[in-house]
């Protein structure tokens, strides 16, 4: 390398190294703690971040200035697109243009107890429903394996005739839900109000199992349902519980194959009954 390229790359990393620093444009400018953040007159940075301190605005902040439990001063001479405050106060006295705006959040004891009610509700509600979707997957998938041998009459009902079952259970579903409602207003009734709501909802979750095989058959590869009993089962009641869980969507769906199972379980058992009775001789 030539004398003369060393000597002019030395020249340039001195100056460099002997420039101010208000010349030079850092990335992130941060303060946990101690003394407060400054930006001065003529220095420029991408993003302020202090925590547990104040920062000092007075010379430019390209992207955000975002303070936690500190307050933030804006200069006259303070230029930033974004100003971010929790837990503090943003002081502007000279009416400082942000170009995005201003955002304040008062951490006070009564809103951080709020927050944590509010989290611990939606935690609360998240695990119920992750409780409720193992349940529903173990408990099909364990009714399916038992009964796989029994659910032949209930796919051939509905092969034939699945709207008009989807009628009977929902026509089924408001009167015994009327039922129960009259039985509850009697002190005497309401343990007969909690019988019929079991029987009801074992009824569903029996009429349910056809319901899933019979559509598991007609939308899932038949790959699928070549697999052993209970993985086929595991995944028939996991797909159920999964698109029962989507927004709006998963509600529609869990109604609608309520009702239908919930046909097809009474359907099933009046055919039975009928058939029961057309087997046994008239007495005289």
């Amino acid at each position: 390398m030539k004398p003369q390229v060393k000597l002019s790359i030395l020249l340039v990393i001195a100056l460099l190294l002997l420039s101010p620093g208000q010349a030079l444009a850092d990335e992130l400018s941060a303060q946990f703690g101690g003394n407060p953040l400054v930006v001065p007159v003529g220095h420029s940075v991408e993003s302020v971040f202090a925590l547990s301190t104040d920062a000092h605005i007075a010379g430019s902040v390209r992207e955000v200035v975002l303070v936690i439990n500190g307050d933030v001063y804006l200069e006259p001479t303070a230029q930033t697109d974004l100003v971010i405050d929790l837990g503090g106060q943003v002081f502007n006295p000279a009416n400082v243009t942000v170009k995005t705006g201003v955002f304040r959040l008062s951490l006070t004891p009564q809103f951080v107890n709020q927050l944590f009610i509010g989290l611990a509700m939606i935690l609360g509600l998240w695990l119920a429903r992750l409780i409720i979707s193992v349940f529903g997957i173990v408990l099909l998938t364990g009714l399916g394996f038992v009964l796989r041998k029994r659910l032949q009459q209930g796919e051939n009902l509905l092969s034939t005739s699945f709207l008009r079952l989807f009628a009977i259970g929902l026509a089924a579903s408001l009167m015994i839900t009327g039922l129960m409602i009259l039985l509850s207003l009697t002190v005497v009734g309401i343990p007969l109000a909690i019988l019929i709501f079991i029987v009801g909802i074992a009824a569903i979750f029996l009429g349910i199992l056809p319901v899933m095989e019979y559509i598991g058959k007609e939308t899932l590869s038949p790959r699928l349902l070549e697999y052993p009993a209970l993985s086929k089962w595991f995944i028939l009641a996991l797909l159920l519980v999964s698109v029962s869980n989507l927004p709006l969507i998963g509600v529609i769906v869990l109604l609608g194959v309520a009702f239908t199972g919930l046909g097809v379980a009474l359907t099933t058992f009046w055919m039975y009954l009928k058939e029961r009775k057309r087997r046994t001789p008239n007495i005289k």
